[in-house]
């Protein structure tokens, strides 16, 4: 589990006789209980940073209600089938809360219209749906336009990002073109697609996360929210963001994107079934993942080869030397944790390094648990079983 990487260390000191420590692995491997009292803390941790069920369904039912008002009968963009839809972190599972009360989520949406590309321009096309969320009596006080696209302030946690697109049909299933005010050339993206490969990477453990949940339920595994379920994946990704929030807090211009951070854990995730292990491979693996092409560096979209995520990088050189400096960083601070051995030493260091995270030091998270327990989740709502990885009208 979470200290074989330890041991292996130590096995590589040998005494006079050249004999291995082997009496060493009694007192450092950890008991199966000590070692689940680990993983309860990071998985507190990942509880959280995460999305509260509330928020969750709150930021839905609004989204829900932009889509419809985008698509009413006497809607001019009713002819196009508008559909709104999530990307990114929201749509991925990795939401991680705001580092501060004066912080809000940040919910990206996609407005996706049939509409073929050489039909119309850039500008129209931002220009349709900024009119229409403008003709709303409530959110003609709340847009604000952007770079790429339109923005709704509500005055609770949220704002939501809403992106004009229209289908690539050129390219492969889902496929759009979006704008950007200040580039001349549409841009590709595929955030379902980019979904389908974050799911991908997870499937396995995914797959057994939701059936431990159902279990727990006593629920049919296909009744079970897809939103619900945490994959050490998802959890090592989220703590992660926030481990870069804390690192970067005054030095925002160089803070790694999000989507860096997801597509070089998504290639480096090895289907470790806790986040200790997750957390220790990814800091470890994630620059493998980083290409040179034509002297310059790339983070490759795995949906579009063509789009670089590091684009940025090249031309700000700091940003990938801060970037690995700060992975760096993360994995010493994970390791000087997770060799303290004590639930509770664990949770001091990483408070310290993750911020308020909540409590973490009650009797409940540091409890013995039980081999059957452990193979149990916490009992959970369901009430509208709604999946991150699907739209609004499908």
């Amino acid at each position: 589990m979470c200290y074989a990487h330890l041991f292996s260390h130590l096995l590589e000191f040998r005494t006079d006789d050249g004999l291995f420590f082997d009496n060493l692995r009694g007192l450092i491997m950890p008991n199966s209980d000590q070692s689940a009292n680990i993983e309860g803390v990071f998985t507190k941790i990942s509880d959280e940073l995460d999305i509260s069920e509330a928020h969750y369904e709150d930021a839905v039912a609004k989204y829900e209600a932009v889509g419809r008002w985008l698509d009413a009968n006497d809607s001019p963009l009713h002819v196009h089938m508008p559909r709104i839809y999530a990307q990114g972190s929201f749509r991925l599972g990795t939401v991680v809360k705001p580092l501060s009360g004066k912080d809000e989520y940040d919910i990206d949406l996609v407005c996706h219209l049939e509409i073929d590309k050489k039909n119309i321009s850039q500008e129209e096309l931002r220009n349709m749906v900024g009119d229409r969320l403008k003709a709303h009596k409530d959110y003609k006080r709340m847009v604000e336009g952007g770079r790429r696209c339109w923005t709704l302030h509500y005055a609770d946690a949220f704002h939501m990002d809403i992106l004009p697109a229209i289908p690539d049909y050129e390219k492969m299933k889902d496929s759009i073109w979006i704008t950007d005010k200040q580039l001349r050339a549409w841009q590709p993206s595929n955030p379902k697609g980019y979904a389908r490969w974050f799911r991908e990477q997870m499937k396995g453990m995914f797959a057994q996360h939701r059936q431990l949940l159902a279990g727990s339920l006593k629920a049919n595994v296909e009744d079970v929210p897809e939103w619900k379920v945490k994959a050490p994946l998802q959890r090592a990704i989220q703590i992660l963001k926030r481990h870069r929030d804390i690192h970067f807090e005054q030095d925002k211009d160089d803070q790694p994107v999000s989507i860096i951070i997801t597509t070089l854990a998504g290639h480096a995730y090895a289907e470790e079934d806790n986040i200790c292990d997750a957390l220790v491979n990814l800091v470890d693996k994630m620059p493998n993942h980083i290409l040179v092409r034509n002297c310059e560096y790339w983070v490759p979209n795995p949906t579009n080869p063509e789009e670089n995520f590091a684009d940025k990088w090249n031309e700000y050189p700091a940003r990938r030397e801060k970037f690995l400096a700060w992975l760096a960083k993360a994995g010493r601070d994970f390791e000087e944790a997770l060799e303290l051995g004590s639930p509770k030493r664990i949770t001091e260091v990483l408070q310290g390094v993750l911020g308020d995270v909540g409590n973490l030091t009650d009797e409940q998270t540091f409890a013995t648990t039980t081999a059957d327990e452990r193979d149990e989740y916490p009992e959970v709502r369901i009430s509208r079983p709604v999946s991150q990885w699907l739209s609004w009208k499908k």
